[in-house]
């Protein structure tokens, strides 16, 4: 299943807020399937995206990095791992206590279906 229609389905909010989960879900993926060979996101684990995050977007400004850690918040949330995963995806790049509203995930009685 492509990034593009897992979130598609999933996610509330602005057009342009949704293509951007989509760009970068879609760089995060092709990440993974470069140095993991793992091309379905249903097979990723909490150390695929923790590796995005310490090893592939260090080179990042603060900004980026805490972009890609939301969407890699979307994607795991979609993926039905967020309450599993989330004391794994810690790190700085998370800005913990500044604010801001709080994040809109996918609620877990929402379902997929395969095209």
């Amino acid at each position: 299943m492509s990034i593009a229609i897992l979130l598609k389905r999933s996610l509330p909010g602005s057009k342009s807020s949704i293509v951007g989960h989509i760009e970068r879900g879609e760089r995060i993926a092709q990440a993974i399937q470069q140095r993991f060979g793992i091309s379905e996101p249903r097979q990723w684990q909490a150390k695929h995206l923790r590796w995005v995050m310490e090893r592939w977007a260090s080179e990042k400004s603060e900004s980026t990095r805490y972009d890609y850690w939301r969407t890699a918040r979307v994607l795991a949330s979609v993926l039905n791992h967020w309450p599993d995963w989330e004391p794994h995806l810690r790190g700085e790049w998370c800005r913990r206590g500044i604010g801001g509203r709080r994040a809109k995930l996918v609620h877990a009685s929402v379902e997929f279906k395969v095209l």
